[in-house]
């Protein structure tokens, strides 16, 4: 797929007006396929939270429990092919409406 690191947890879509959207992170503007499966690649690949790396949703999840709203967190990503480091500010989580 032309990605910046072999691991990390690719932004396909952020919500507009959302968290992720106000926090400056940026979701996928390509359509490509793996196998039959649609994705949206030119996102942000986040490869680690808090100096910890992260592979999957469901790692992201795991250290996000361990904080509250308020916190500020260290997010390491690529933006093509720049690494950068951010700090964000943890909001309240809330409901999809989906």
């Amino acid at each position: 797929m032309g990605l910046a690191a072999d691991e990390g947890v690719l932004i396909q879509k952020v919500v507009p007006g959302g968290a992720a959207e106000r926090a400056g992170l940026h979701g996928g503007n390509q359509q490509a396929y793996v196998g039959n499966t649609p994705i949206m690649l030119g996102g942000d690949l986040i490869v680690a939270i808090d100096g910890q790396q992260v592979t999957d949703p469901q790692e992201i999840n795991a250290l996000m429990d361990k904080h509250q709203a308020g916190d500020t967190i260290s997010v390491t990503l690529y933006r093509g092919r720049r690494q950068m480091t951010i700090k964000l500010i943890l909001g309240e989580a809330r409901e999809a409406n989906t």
